[in-house]
């Protein structure tokens, strides 16, 4: 059979099995002098890494956006809680997706690089299709920023990267895209109607997570 096997993780709870066909003369992990330099992911490239730090700031900025909705629609000269309940729901699976991509960095030995994040485009909110149009614009932003850092990692042959994006992000990049067109949809039906914005604020409030 094989003379040797070793085994090297990746990041998370992926792991690469290496096969090889001498023996080596490596001692015994259990006498305490084994090496562990494979143990570690290699360090990541500096024009990955940049561009890790760019989308997590973009994540933080439509998560910050998120919440500035969330806040304008909880007040109580407004009151439409379903959908204060919707933006706050958004902002923290930007959070959480800002802390994902904080987390692979510190995996592949990177820097974490928090820098100024964008302050929303309005204070106010009032105006039900300006609100869900830019929030579809935003996460076509992060989709598109998504899919160019696929691409780096590909063209730097890090196939760690791309895999980690592909699998951690564009699944809930597509049903967060579909969602906000379906509410966009549902909101055109609802625009002329009497109380239409009411109707659609309970709607969200009565929806199951």
């Amino acid at each position: 059979m094989f003379a040797n096997i070793r085994y090297i993780p990746r990041f998370g709870t992926h792991v690469k099995r290496i096969f090889s066909s001498k023996p080596t003369n490596s001692p015994s992990c259990e006498s305490g002098d084994c090496k562990n330099e494979n143990l570690v992911p290699p360090l990541i490239g500096s024009l990955i890494q940049n561009a890790i730090n760019d989308q997590i700031n973009a994540e933080l900025a439509a998560g910050y956006t998120y919440l500035s909705i969330s806040y304008y629609f909880a007040k109580s000269t407004v009151g439409l809680l379903g959908f204060s309940k919707l933006y706050r729901d958004m902002s923290q699976e930007e959070l959480d997706h800002a802390k994902s991509l904080a987390r692979y960095l510190l995996e592949r030995n990177g820097s974490v690089d928090l820098s100024t994040i964008r302050k929303p485009p309005s204070c106010s909110w009032s105006n039900i299709s300006t609100t869900l149009n830019e929030t579809l614009r935003l996460e076509n932003n992060v989709s598109e920023s998504l899919s160019k850092l696929y691409r780096l990692a590909e063209q730097q042959n890090d196939p760690t990267t791309a895999d980690f994006i592909v699998t951690e992000f564009f699944k809930d990049q597509i049903e967060s895209i579909r969602s906000v067109n379906l509410l966009v949809a549902r909101w055109r039906t609802l625009d002329k109607a009497p109380d239409g914005v009411y109707l659609l604020d309970k709607e969200l409030r009565m929806k199951k997570d």
